[in-house]
């Protein structure tokens, strides 16, 4: 009896399941196309942008920029002249999922433009850009951070190799295998005491060459207290080379005027190593940077989002200082560290 009645409400859940479909009309206003601007710029490099265009969430996603768009240059409310167009670039954007729930790679076009125009520190940088049919936008940055003082210091805490011998299609290759796991202290010193600065600690998840099947991965937890100031969800560095991810990122609340050692233990570092390499490859840039404003409530509102991806949770906008479009151009100033990875049993 008890059989039974699970085979009925089995019977009965599966009917409800597949008979809940219903067709909604979108009642809403529908949105007209509009022109994005993302730019980041640096002091001491040429100015580069990215523009496309928007898209109704109900169309068909189309994001390449009109053929006629102009962008153009000023600095410091001095018009310095057009941006020249270079190509469109296909840029990544997460997944999609069809009906079945299966991840589709999603990805955007762009059309970049450059001015060979070097900006200074303390420049205020402003973008606008035009086409047929479509409102004019613009966008200005706070002045350009100056640059910030840091040094990097590592200790090996776990090391250990292998060997693949017989590799590749003839056999007579062989792979070595390194993996690593360091301890990082970055110092540096705040570059503005007395005014609130915010910064972000940039590494490459992922270092390849494309000639061989050299490559390097690399991940990080951390609990420095300074992290813990900025951000809502900023406890891991993916060691992305993205731009839009909001790790890494704090301010300088502890230390303002002073210098400050931020500390990341356990770094795990993956290396494949072919037997002909290249030792200046896993040298990894460890990028200290200082951001604008722009460009810190753009990556606080990400993490925003990334922590409020619930199906409860209110949405949030994402930061944007183009008028009557989208994007962000912002400003930041780059610190290179590189760190030496060991390629051989630390003595």
């Amino acid at each position: 009896m008890k059989t039974n009645i699970l085979i009925l409400i089995t019977i009965a859940t599966a009917i409800l399941l597949t008979s809940c479909e219903k067709e909604i009309e979108f009642k809403g206003e529908q949105t007209d196309p509009k022109l994005v601007i993302n730019s980041l710029v640096e002091p001491g490099q040429p100015v580069k942008a990215s523009i496309s265009k928007s898209y109704f969430f109900l169309d068909t996603p189309d994001t390449s920029a009109p053929d006629d768009v102009v962008a153009t240059l000023y600095v410091n409310g001095n018009y310095i002249g057009e941006m020249a167009k270079q190509f469109d670039t296909v840029y990544w954007d997460g997944y999609e999922y069809d009906d079945m729930g299966n991840e589709i790679p999603s990805y955007y076009l762009a059309t970049s433009f450059v001015n060979d125009y070097y900006p200074a520190m303390g420049d205020l940088v402003k973008i606008t850009a035009s086409a047929p049919g479509f409102d004019d936008v613009e966008a200005t940055t706070s002045p350009l951070p100056n640059a910030v003082e840091a040094q990097l210091d590592m200790e090996v805490v776990g090391w250990s190799s292998w060997y693949q011998e017989s590799y590749g299609e003839t056999g007579e290759d062989s792979l070595l295998y390194i993996t690593a796991v360091v301890n990082l202290t970055i110092t540096i010193i705040d570059p503005n005491p007395g005014q609130s600065d915010a910064f972000r600690i940039h590494i490459d998840r992922t270092k390849s060459d494309p000639d061989s099947r050299n490559h390097i991965y690399c991940s990080a937890e951390y609990d420095d207290p300074i992290f813990g100031s900025t951000l809502p969800n900023n406890d891991f560095i993916d060691m992305s080379d993205l731009e839009t991810r909001p790790e890494g990122v704090f301010s300088d609340v502890l230390f303002d005027g002073r210098s400050y050692q931020v500390k990341f233990t356990e770094v795990y570092v993956q290396m494949m190593v072919e037997e002909t390499f290249d030792p200046d490859f896993f040298r990894l840039p460890v990028r200290v940077e200082h951001l604008s404003k722009e460009y810190y409530n753009y990556l606080y509102t990400c993490d925003q989002g990334d922590v409020a991806l619930q199906i409860w949770a209110e949405p949030i906008q994402t930061y944007s200082n183009v008028t009557n479009g989208y994007g962000l151009l912002a400003g930041r100033n780059v610190h290179t560290l590189l760190l030496d990875l060991p390629l051989e049993q630390p003595r």
